[in-house]
């Protein structure tokens, strides 16, 4: 199962949400399991945000489609 820190985090940086802006909701500790996603979403390349965002997102369309099939 997907956990959803890392999915609002990416639909976030969709949106426009700034990353601090984006932890802050979360609350303090809240993101610790998602470092990897914060660190490029954080990122100067916009093509490593690209990647962050469309690997979070992907996630959570598989996990959708394993709950519809199961």
């Amino acid at each position: 199962m997907c956990e959803w820190e890392p999915a609002f985090l990416a639909t976030s940086a969709v949106l426009g949400d700034s990353l601090e802006s984006s932890l802050a909701s979360l609350g303090e500790g809240a993101a610790a399991g998602s470092a990897d996603l914060v660190s490029a979403l954080g990122s100067a390349s916009r093509e490593t945000r690209a990647r962050a965002i469309a690997g979070a997102i992907a996630r959570v369309a598989i996990d959708i489609d394993a709950a519809e099939m199961g």
